[in-house]
């Protein structure tokens, strides 16, 4: 009965055999399955990242036109499209048009691209957007320049204002490499207001010269000079009318002119009441929005002060046909006739400071016209730091000079001898002015300039930083040419 506690009898069983193969089998595909499933989920995604971006900028003209309604040939919105990669296409463009006009004229519209136009419009909506079929249009690496033209002109009438731009972002898309992009770019881009008139402009304007002292002498010399253009069309310039007015109030005198353009004569005229008509024989044309420039020349102006205008411009339109005038006159220089005066100008400048004797300034002076004048007395103003100014010395050609010098309130004021003052003939008379520099510290500076007078001396008193004479009559330094001077500064 206790049988079952004893030994467990040895039995034998017949296991099959295990098959490696079978197992290595299902664990290398089910591995390969793993894999091609991983690596099918990170196909696309991968792609992805890898892809490189466009970058696109849209750069458009701001600037503003006025077209002749019979002008053909132009343009009314220009943009550029900036891309950094080839094999890269236009995928997308709206255009949204504003202001008044008919839709008729919109829908003459054509896009072009460096001259190449494309695709044509593919709807208008109500709102004024231009839809436009491109056809993924290719485009080259770097700068693509557009351009919309109007091909019907018969829809051009006087008094249409239009404006063009690219609205939204998602107006206009690229692609590369079957990727779409947008550009990086502050929308909206607008271009500028067109205004279709039904002829051109002339427009003129003064140009400074340099010089309004002029010296009576047998020899032309400039009395003005201006810039005629256009806007709108090409203009035909026909008739220049000029004027001028004696500002002493006397009459006026026959006087020859001349109308220089380009280094020629291109007309002459008499004044007549003070009006100087050129009438105009060669063909001298008036480019859009191109200056051209232009020289008014005189014999023999008498003794006086006089102001210039541009009187009137008669033109005629290249492509309207119509007269074109100026609308209003424009003030050009006033020039001062005189027999002489006296002309200064800088000479060498020095720029480093040190302690002990320095040049503060060079002065060249002399009388242009009849010989000779007197200088009486010129005033320089001197500003300075981290030093202090121990004496003054005034040197004339080389060699000291005596003259009363004050030096107060940083200003430095150098009188010549009332009964023999300094005597300036038609060769330069070189003024130098020295100064003993002493406790100069780091950082140290000075500059000095002559102080000119904004206004002409009172007769009885004759106050002036520049007093000046020609033996008998008085002068302050107002209206000397070509002052100020430029500045002398010092530093170490």
């Amino acid at each position: 009965m206790f049988e079952h506690l004893g030994p467990t009898p040895e039995v034998s069983i017949n296991k099959p055999a295990t098959n490696y193969k079978l197992y290595l089998s299902f664990l290398f595909m089910s591995i390969f399955v793993f894999m091609f499933v991983i690596g099918v989920n990170k196909g696309p995604s991968s792609q992805a990242r890898v892809a490189e971006a466009l970058i696109a900028e849209v750069l458009v003209d701001p600037s503003d036109k006025q077209i002749v309604a019979t002008s053909k040939n132009f343009s009314v919105f220009d943009f550029i499209v900036d891309i950094d990669k080839a094999n890269s296409s236009l995928y997308k463009l709206n255009i949204l048009v504003e202001g008044v006009y008919d839709l008729d004229l919109i829908s003459d519209l054509k896009l072009f691209h460096e001259g190449v136009q494309l695709g044509a419009i593919d709807s208008i909506d109500n709102q004024g957007k231009i839809y436009f079929n491109l056809a993924d249009y290719k485009l080259k690496e770097g700068q693509n320049t557009f351009s919309l033209f109007f091909s019907n002109v018969d829809s051009l009438k006087n008094g249409q204002v239009l404006k063009f731009s690219i609205p939204n972002k998602e107006d206009i898309s690229l692609i590369s490499k079957g990727h779409v992009f947008r550009p990086r770019t502050e929308f909206p881009v607008s271009g500028g207001l067109i205004t279709i008139i039904d002829k051109g402009q002339v427009m003129a304007s003064n140009t400074d010269m340099v010089n309004d002292f002029l010296i009576i002498s047998d020899v032309p010399q400039q009395m003005a000079s201006f810039d005629l253009s256009s806007i709108g069309e090409k203009l035909d310039l026909k008739q220049v009318t000029l004027s001028y007015q004696d500002l002493n109030f006397k009459d006026y005198s026959v006087l020859d002119f001349v109308l220089i353009h380009k280094n020629k004569i291109i007309s002459q005229a008499v004044a007549s009441d003070g009006d100087i008509i050129f009438d105009l024989s060669e063909g001298i044309v008036l480019q859009d929005l191109v200056r051209e420039k232009f020289y008014l020349y005189s014999m023999a102006m008498p003794i006086g002060s006089y102001q210039f205008f541009i009187k009137d411009i008669q033109t005629q339109g290249a492509l309207s046909g119509l007269n074109v005038s100026l609308n209003d006159s424009v003030a050009l220089n006033t020039v001062e006739a005189k027999p002489y005066f006296i002309l200064l100008s800088t000479g060498y400048l020095n720029s480093q400071l040190s302690e002990g004797w320095n040049q503060l300034y060079s002065l060249n002076i002399k009388t242009v016209g009849e010989a000779p004048t007197y200088l009486n007395k010129i005033t320089w103003q001197i500003d300075k730091q981290n030093l202090d100014i121990d004496a003054i010395e005034i040197w004339k050609d080389g060699e000291p000079y005596i003259a009363n010098i004050v030096l107060k309130d940083d200003k430095l004021i150098i009188k010549t001898d009332g009964l023999n003052p300094l005597k300036i003939g038609q060769d330069y008379t070189k003024l130098l002015i020295l100064a003993n520099l002493v406790n100069v510290k780091p950082k140290a500076k000075i500059q000095t300039f002559i102080l000119t007078d904004e206004e002409v001396a009172d007769e009885e008193i004759m106050t002036g930083n520049i007093l000046w004479s020609d033996g008998d009559n008085f002068y302050n330094g107002y209206k000397i040419p070509y002052l100020p001077l430029k500045p002398s500064i010092l530093s170490n």
